[in-house]
């Protein structure tokens, strides 16, 4: 937040300490997972109003993935902390289907938080958010 550069992952929008929220990606309620790669910087009254207990629509999170990406590699992957890395990775490898530790491509991350996102929709019918008003023009 002190250099400015942190974003809503669903609305692109400035964040400072007054509007900042942590959201669950994969929500809390549909899922108890409080790993870092499932914690996103977000708008209080996006997260708090808006996407609330559901979960982004494919659609959505695509539109999201560079945000997300950035997050996570800014965050967990390269900073300071090698410890934070480590158990980045570790909860993504425990926690998500197809993650190989070998490559550690956040790519693959996010592709597994797809196919998460599509087991939470299928198996407990969590419902979606759209986000319409925050997706980027095709």
């Amino acid at each position: 937040m002190a250099d400015g550069k942190l974003n809503c992952v669903w609305s692109a929008r400035k964040l400072d300490e007054h509007c900042l929220d942590i959201d669950h990606c994969l929500p809390w309620t549909a899922w108890a997972c409080g790993d870092l790669w499932n914690l996103m910087p977000a708008h209080r009254a996006v997260n708090q109003r808006e996407k609330r207990a559901r979960l982004p629509t494919d659609r959505l999170l695509q539109s999201a993935q560079e945000r997300v990406v950035n997050w996570w590699e800014a965050a967990y992957v390269k900073n300071d902390a090698p410890i934070v890395s480590e158990r980045f990775w570790l909860e993504a490898k425990s926690s998500l289907p197809t993650v190989d530790l070998g490559d550690k491509r956040l790519s693959d991350v996010f592709e597994a938080v797809c196919l998460q996102r599509i087991r939470l929709k299928h198996d407990q019918q969590v419902p979606e958010w759209s986000g319409e008003r925050h997706l980027q023009a095709d």
